[in-house]
């Protein structure tokens, strides 16, 4: 049986793209009366932008996924009340590709980079009118922890058979330094206030170029 493999590019900054392979097997269960699914969990260091895959759904590059978690873009990780979010993918091609971004991390005082290490995926393989019920619900339940699970249990066999990588899945994300506060707070107020002079000595004599011209005129 071949394995099934995941990898992440880059390895460090803000955006990310995940690549899952899936050998043709998996392919010939899905055509015998399976629906299989591709199933990611993210810690709240990093989020999937649902605009961006409904957008690649409509330019035809990827299927329909399911996110459940957070999704608000501009929240920094100090900020997210859910611990993680998952993404469910149906199965459609030997390759399965999606992005996804990292969240602003808590400043750093000892690195310049946040270690972030992310969670292998689960093939899941869901079978309906099947006499076998050998479905472990504990470990489902778990894959989609604190979500429901999506699938009818009751009916449905389902199968989960996770992936396999040759290197650990961690990624680096840029962070900043408290000890800068010290230098960037000042450095800001004093480009703000000096923005601000420059903007309302500009409006001023925008101001009064009207008046001079009309008093030389007189």
């Amino acid at each position: 049986m071949q394995s099934l493999t995941t990898s992440i590019t880059p390895l460090q900054g803000f955006h990310f793209t995940f690549q899952d392979n899936i050998p043709g097997q998996e392919k010939v269960e899905q055509s015998a009366g399976c629906n299989v699914y591709v199933l990611h969990r993210f810690p709240k260091d990093v989020f999937v932008d649902p605009y961006e895959l409904e957008q690649r759904v409509l330019d035809g590059v990827a299927p329909t996924f399911k996110i459940w978690g957070e999704t608000d873009l501009e929240l920094p990780v100090s900020s997210v009340k859910e611990g993680s979010s998952v993404l469910l993918g149906p199965l459609s091609a030997g390759v399965l590709e999606f992005p996804f971004h990292a969240r602003y991390p808590i400043p750093l005082s000892n690195d310049t980079h946040a270690t972030i290490d992310i969670q292998q995926p689960t093939l899941i393989s869901v079978c309906k009118n099947t006499q076998s019920r050998d479905t472990d619900h504990q470990v489902l339940h778990a894959l989609f922890s604190p979500y429901e699970v999506p699938f009818d249990v009751n009916e449905s066999q389902i199968s989960t058979r996770p992936f396999t990588h040759d290197s650990p899945l961690t990624i680096r994300v840029p962070a900043g330094n408290p000890n800068h506060i010290q230098f960037v707070e000042p450095i800001t107020l004093l480009a703000v206030f000096v923005s601000v002079y420059y903007i309302g000595r500009a409006m001023w004599k925008s101001f009064r170029r009207p008046q001079q011209a009309h008093i030389k005129q007189e």
